[in-house]
């Protein structure tokens, strides 16, 4: 098993990547970010976005230390550059191309992207496995959480074929949004899709089990429009789970996966603080013309049984704008904030738990 505690999942977007641009270097020892690659915004020059960009702040933020990298096949989020890279022919020759030749500079764990044809785990998958293993010690794949034991091993038995010696793989299971699902009923198909992969270890790095219940409608969750409390599901669901699988905790970052864009005017500024015993979010949110993120930053603050400064950067923004100088005032840069402070909590409690 590797040494990382933690493995976030984040979209490429603004809001995500000024979080992880603010993370403090030694954290990353304990965790492994996994990228799904989004276009950029959209410019004159670039009318579908470009991911080179995209490449170019994820460089940034990463330098020599290693992440897994996805690509996003979201509507909102795809573009051509992307849709290419997805393509299959000559085993994913593009996807190889792009991540061992054009950025080699970084440390990439590929993303394996699995497809069936008739039946089977089609042979372009396999291909790609056995030149990628060859260049590279790591590589990871993502399934869904409830597939069951037999369609796992179903799935990775001819990728632990493909693999060429001392390269292991990452397993992902992915539950997404669990917030209309009962905790038990998912952390017991987690448990039967690991099941899949006893008896495997030596192709296998680590096994992640993945979820967010983070909700679209947080006033409505949490039971008051100005401030409340909602539980933080995806916790409950790995205590159980990691007591009978030996598995690694990822989630979306505090990430909603419905990906709402909030229109210009019509946001209600709110404030998220991640309690640091991992199982809850309390919230202060108040409309501009009352006090907006000033208010809600005064309101965090003095709420001692819910706050403490952890000495992040979320940290500090909540400072300024309590002082009245706050940073940003939309909503994307506040959940920035939100998850930066989430990720540091995720931290703590995982390496409280070793």
């Amino acid at each position: 098993m590797s040494e990382f505690l933690y493995f976030p999942m984040i979209k490429t977007r603004d809001a995500e990547l000024r979080c992880f641009s603010n993370i403090e270097e030694d954290k990353f020892k304990s965790l492994l970010p996994i990228y799904e690659l989004t276009k950029s915004r959209k410019t004159v020059k670039t009318p579908d976005g470009d991911i080179y960009r995209r490449m170019k702040n994820i460089g940034e933020i990463q330098g020599e230390r290693p992440f897994i990298l996805d690509l996003c096949t979201d509507d909102k989020y795809i573009n051509p550059q992307i849709e290419q890279l997805l393509s299959p022919h000559m085993g994913f020759k593009d996807w190889q191309y792009f991540i061992f030749d054009l950025h080699n500079d970084l440390n990439i764990i590929p993303m394996i992207h699995v497809y069936e044809d008739e039946g089977k785990v089609a042979a372009e998958v396999e291909a790609f496995v056995k030149a990628a293993s060859e260049r590279t010690s790591f590589l990871a794949v993502r399934l869904p959480y409830d597939l069951g034991g037999e369609s796992v091993f179903h799935y990775l038995q001819p990728i632990f074929s493909s693999l060429s010696e001392g390269c292991k793989i990452y397993v992902i299971l992915d539950a997404g949004f669990i917030r209309n699902e009962v905790a038990g009923d998912v952390a017991d198909k987690f448990i039967d899709s690991c099941s899949g992969l006893e008896n495997v270890s030596q192709y296998v790095e680590d096994i992640i089990i993945m979820s967010t219940s983070f909700p679209s409608n947080v006033a409505k969750e949490g039971g008051g429009d100005s401030e409340g409390k909602f539980d933080i599901f995806e916790e409950n669901i790995f205590q159980k789970v990691v007591e009978e699988v030996d598995v690694k905790y990822g989630d979306y970052a505090s990430i909603n996966t419905e990906q709402i864009e909030i229109k210009g005017g019509t946001f209600v500024p709110r404030i998220d603080i991640a309690s640091l015993d991992g199982f809850s979010f309390t919230y202060k949110r108040h409309r501009r013309n009352a006090g907006g993120y000033v208010k809600c930053a005064r309101e965090v603050v003095q709420d001692v049984s819910n706050y403490v400064s952890l000495d992040t950067w979320a940290d500090d923004e909540i400072k300024l704008a309590k002082d009245n100088t706050p940073t940003g005032i939309s909503p994307a840069f506040w959940i920035s904030v939100r998850m930066n402070y989430y990720i540091e909590t995720r931290l703590r409690l995982r390496s409280s738990s070793k």
